[in-house]
């Protein structure tokens, strides 16, 4: 017969304790002897489960609390008397007290002292939270990181370090606080669970934003956080307001970056103590940054509209922006004017928001000529200042659309800066066909092919925009997608018939309905498309045609060296 594995009876405590097998053997168990430790065992143990008949006084209490709720739902003034066959204030301090026997910790005075909390006097509604009232470190934690995460690739002008540095001070400054309402709005209004506060977030920015201006002498009105809140809140505007309301807020922020004379940094800043202070970088390539996301803004807004720029560049004297690796982990680095990249076109590729300043430089430049060229230039003639000027332009940026090229798989097509900056390149070979097309000039197929093919190219990275969150998009997304789709609807393509240029259509029009979710840019272009509202191919106004007549210019708006252009 085998021997038993484990004797019968209980196992020690010391081995309960531990979690081990105790082989209960007396008067000490192996695991015991082997550790030196006293073998003890409890005898007394008691029972598994719920005691008897507690299962049936709960049952009982929840019947009871059910007939409390109806009786106060029959009666909201008060709890009825006797009467009424309700229960007493006595009776239902007894139910909601906890039964004495299961109190393993409370005294008899404790119990006494619970039960006798609930008086007869009336409960008064609890006050609804103030809408302005502190946030907690746990949300503020979340809306800064959905903040660089989402609103900082299309927006990338703060520095990380610097700005959790300031960010957790007690006396902050009033234009920091005013910058960190406006990320924090824009983080919320990026975020579907944390919606219901960006609109209380962007109204204390602006309320905060406005009390500053009103001390204008101040030297924290025209810092570099209070241009930085200013263009946050001209994007929400444009996301989620009136397309002029955030106009007129872009100009504030406009005339504070004019104050503080971002367009000349490298003017007066010693490009070799800076390079040689990384801290002293990190921060002049901030407002580097900053001036350049506001230079982009006021030149799609003249682009669109027509609106008079704020923003010249006859003192222009601010290097293009450095990578963003470069910019986050403060390695300095030198880069370049703006008009030495355009006249280098071609040769390499810039880092993604520098390729974006220079792509809307050149669809600014080629559109604003246009708006000044006489009507007499209706052919293309080889010696008209225009037609070479247009065609120089044009061929720049063929440039750098083939240094932008990405194949269908490249996760940068992931990265919204790198996504947009393909788009607004294929974009501005349309607005070039668009300007030629405009002066009656005489196109065959073949100069169709080109235009066409970018417009295709858009209707493919709409793709990856409708695929990735449309929190990410760039706002002015909606109106290359307008362009695009508006080039399709007046263009036929005789080689794959009117079926895959309808599909094509349509997915750009998908693409505009998945954003408008977040964007009101988008919703205004859908409705202009899908109404035909504007007969002229270059007019990308989302307020329905209402745009600034031309005005004529005896001489061009252009500050570089027209001989080194052609």
């Amino acid at each position: 017969m085998s021997t038993p594995r484990q004797q019968p009876g209980l196992a020690c405590e010391e081995c309960r304790k531990k979690k081990l097998r105790c082989d209960r053997r007396r008067p000490q168990c192996n695991q015991c002897e082997d550790s030196g430790t006293a073998c003890y065992v409890n005898e007394i143990r008691s029972p598994r489960g719920p005691k008897k008949g507690h299962l049936k006084a709960l049952r009982n209490r929840i019947a009871t609390l059910e007939s409390i709720i109806n009786c106060d739902q029959l009666n909201p003034k008060g709890i009825p008397g006797q009467g009424d066959g309700c229960l007493q204030i006595e009776e239902i301090s007894q139910v909601l007290s906890p039964p004495q026997e299961y109190l393993l910790t409370s005294t008899m005075s404790e119990v006494s002292t619970i039960s006798n909390s609930f008086d007869d006097s009336p409960i008064l509604p609890t006050t609804p939270p103030d809408q302005e009232k502190e946030i907690s470190d746990m949300i503020e934690a979340d809306l800064d990181q959905l903040y660089f995460d989402r609103v900082h690739p299309i927006a990338p002008m703060l520095h990380q370090a610097r700005y959790f540095f300031w960010s957790h001070r007690c006396n902050k400054a009033e234009s920091h606080i005013c910058l960190q309402l406006a990320m924090w709005a824009m983080a919320a209004a990026a975020s579907a669970h944390l919606q219901h506060m960006r609109e209380s977030l962007y109204r204390r920015a602006r309320a905060k934003l406005e009390a500053l201006d009103n001390d204008i002498e101040a030297a924290s009105a025209a810092s570099l956080q209070a241009a930085q809140a200013w263009l946050l809140v001209t994007h929400y505007e444009f996301r989620y307001m009136g397309y002029r309301r955030a106009w007129l807020t872009a100009g504030r922020a406009f005339r504070i970056i004019q104050l503080a004379k971002l367009h000349e940094i490298d003017r007066l800043n010693d490009v070799g103590i800076t390079i040689a202070l990384p801290e002293i970088w990190a921060e002049a390539e901030e407002k580097r940054r900053t001036y350049w996301l506001a230079y982009c803004l006021d030149r799609f807004l003249n682009i669109t509209d027509e609106w008079p720029l704020s923003l010249h560049e006859e003192a222009l004297c601010t290097y293009l922006p450095a990578s963003e690796a470069e910019f986050q982990h403060g390695r300095p680095a030198v880069t370049t004017f703006l008009y030495d990249a355009i006249e280098d076109s071609g040769n390499k590729m810039l880092p993604t928001f520098a390729e974006t300043i220079v792509l809307t430089t050149l669809c600014w430049h080629s559109v604003t000529f246009h708006r000044i060229t006489p009507d007499t230039e209706t052919s293309p003639n080889l010696s008209s200042i225009f037609w070479k000027r247009h065609a120089r332009l044009y061929q720049m940026v063929q440039q750098r659309l083939m240094l932008l090229s990405l194949p269908a798989s490249s996760p940068e097509l992931h990265d919204p800066m790198r996504l947009f900056t393909n788009m607004l390149a294929n974009s501005a070979v349309l607005w070039f066909h668009n300007i030629i097309e405009a002066l009656h000039a005489d196109l065959d197929d073949q100069m169709l092919l080109v235009p066409l093919y970018s417009a295709y190219e858009v209707v493919f990275l709409a793709k990856p925009l409708v695929r990735s969150s449309f929190f990410k998009a760039h706002p002015f997304s909606p109106m290359l997608l307008y362009l695009s789709a508006k080039f399709l609807k007046s263009h036929p393509d005789s080689a794959s018939g009117s079926e895959d240029k309808q599909r094509r259509l349509e997915e750009l029009k998908k693409a505009l309905r998945v954003l408008q979710g977040g964007n009101n840019l988008a919703m205004n272009y859908l409705d202009l498309l899908e109404s035909e509202h504007s007969d002229k191919l270059c007019s990308l106004s989302p307020l329905g045609g209402s745009v600034i007549p031309d005005v004529q210019q005896s001489e061009p708006p252009f500050f570089f060296d027209m001989m080194n252009l052609f």
